[in-house]
C-alpha cells in the first residue's frame, strides 16, 4: 500500500516537471478541490442538527409542510415578492 507521503512526493515530482506557464492551471484546479472540501465540511456541520428534536415538533413541521409553504407563498405574493 502506498503511503500518503509517497503519494504527495510523487505529485510534487510531477508538478516540478510541468512547464511554468501551466502552473496557473494546476493552482486553479487545486483551489477548486479545496473549495469543494470546505463546502462539504460546511454541509456536514449540519449533520445531526435535528437529532434531539421533539417528535411532536418534527411531525408538525413535516405534516404541515405544504400548508406552511403555501401560506408563506401567499404572504410573499401579497408583498409583491416572487
Amino acid at each position: 500500500m502506498i503511503s500518503e507521503s509517497q503519494i504527495r512526493n510523487h505529485l510534487l515530482r510531477r508538478i516540478y516537471r510541468i512547464p511554468l506557464e501551466k502552473l496557473k492551471e494546476i493552482s486553479d484546479f487545486v483551489s477548486k478541490i479545496e473549495e469543494k472540501a470546505v463546502n462539504k465540511q460546511k454541509v456536514l456541520s449540519y449533520a445531526g442538527a435535528w437529532k434531539n428534536l421533539d417528535d411532536s415538533i418534527f411531525q408538525d413541521l413535516t405534516r404541515d409542510l405544504i400548508k406552511n409553504r403555501q401560506r408563506n407563498k401567499r404572504r410573499f405574493n401579497d408583498q409583491g415578492i416572487d
